[in-house]
């Protein structure tokens, strides 16, 4: 194919990408990868009929006066597709097997398609969180699950290590911002959705719920460990836990801990070794915690509608001066929790990571939001 360049305006260019859906016409691949640092571009223009003339004309060349393709149309959208390299390379290579016609209908075919994904307003920005364990998570693969249509991927995917006072502090900047980067995708990308894929600290997690709150529209993902597969919404209605047990101390004091058994049990020692008392307590527990009890999305209303319910209830009434959460449960749902949590509504809200290592404490304060 000839390397002359394209007689694009800013303009073309950037149409051709919308009506693509910057997806690849014939594979479907996103075109744009989230690597370390940086966004990654692996579309290309494909000519139908091919820009070099000559006896080794371009691909499909021999068909210009069929399809009235010539010298001056030849670069118009009409006659250009966006493909990934390798499907780009497969169809140059192999033109015999891909005549003009088939790839006009693909084109037609493939941009109808977007045009239709993009009018349902499915349309996505997968955000990856996680800061556990060195496997990332492949963004594009993610965005395969969402059946949506995928605008852009934000990740951050750098393994957290430092438990250390300076090292939360650190990572709650880095959080921070993370978030810049999201918002301003959503900036680019106005009427899209973040579906967020989370793997980190629980107190990571709750600080980035609190940074997207419950105004932007998100859809919260949960990893079923036994599946190893990302779920959402309910596929077995049956297996919902219910409504959880929520327990208040009757002493009122200016400290509240709010604890959250969902995943296992949060011992009482291991509260009073992590917060100096006098504290009123506020436990909120689904029937037999256990790992995996909560995945999907009504379980997870549920727990999330009955935690804002008690903590701004007892805020109101008794206008504490700082809250201590204590969190035992699934990634996805630390999100949707911090996403109640309104810093102009609350005083400063401490959370803690668990560590079953622990000589003293099990349970360390970790951020403050």
């Amino acid at each position: 194919m000839s390397r002359d360049p394209f007689k694009l305006s800013t303009t073309e260019d950037r149409s051709l990408w919308i009506s693509s859906g910057g997806l690849c016409a014939r594979c479907k691949t996103p075109l744009i990868l989230d690597d370390v640092n940086a966004k990654v571009n692996i579309g290309e223009r494909a000519h139908i009929i091919g820009k070099a003339k000559g006896k080794k004309g371009g691909p499909r060349r021999e068909f210009a006066d069929d399809f009235d393709i010539t010298d001056e149309n030849i670069d118009s959208l009409e006659n250009l597709m966006l493909m990934c390299s390798p499907c780009h390379h497969t169809i140059d290579t192999n033109h015999k097997e891909h005549p003009p016609q088939d790839l006009f209908d693909m084109k037609e075919k493939h941009e109808s398609w977007v045009s239709e994904q993009l009018s349902k307003k499915n349309k996505a920005i997968v955000v990856v969180h996680k800061r556990k364990n060195l496997m990332p998570v492949d963004s594009i693969l993610l965005s395969k699950e969402t059946n949506c249509l995928l605008l852009d991927a934000v990740s951050l995917q750098e393994e957290f290590t430092d438990f250390t006072e300076e090292g939360w502090t650190a990572a709650k900047k880095e959080n921070e911002d993370f978030f810049r980067k999201v918002v301003n995708s959503k900036k680019e990308h106005e009427g899209t959705y973040l579906f967020v894929f989370p793997l980190s600290p629980i107190p990571l997690l709750i600080h980035l719920g609190s940074l997207i709150s419950d105004t932007t529209a998100a859809v919260v993902h949960q990893f079923d460990r036994d599946t190893q597969m990302w779920c959402h919404e309910n596929v077995n209605p049956d297996k919902n836990v219910g409504l959880p047990e929520v327990k208040v101390s009757e002493e009122v004091h200016k400290k509240l801990v709010v604890s959250l058994q969902v995943s296992g049990t949060i011992h009482e020692r291991d509260i009073t070794d992590a917060v100096e008392g006098p504290f009123q307590r506020l436990n909120i527990k689904i029937d037999e915690p256990k790992l995996n009890a909560v995945l999907y999305e009504d379980d997870v209303e549920v727990l999330k509608s009955v935690f804002r319910k008690e903590i701004y209830r007892l805020q109101s009434e008794n206008q504490f001066s700082e809250i201590h959460l204590f969190y035992f449960g699934p990634a996805g749902l630390a999100v949707e929790l911090g996403r109640c949590i309104n810093q102009n509504m609350l005083p400063p809200v401490h959370l803690y990571e668990y560590n079953i290592r622990a000589t003293n404490a099990k349970y360390q304060r970790a951020i403050t939001i």
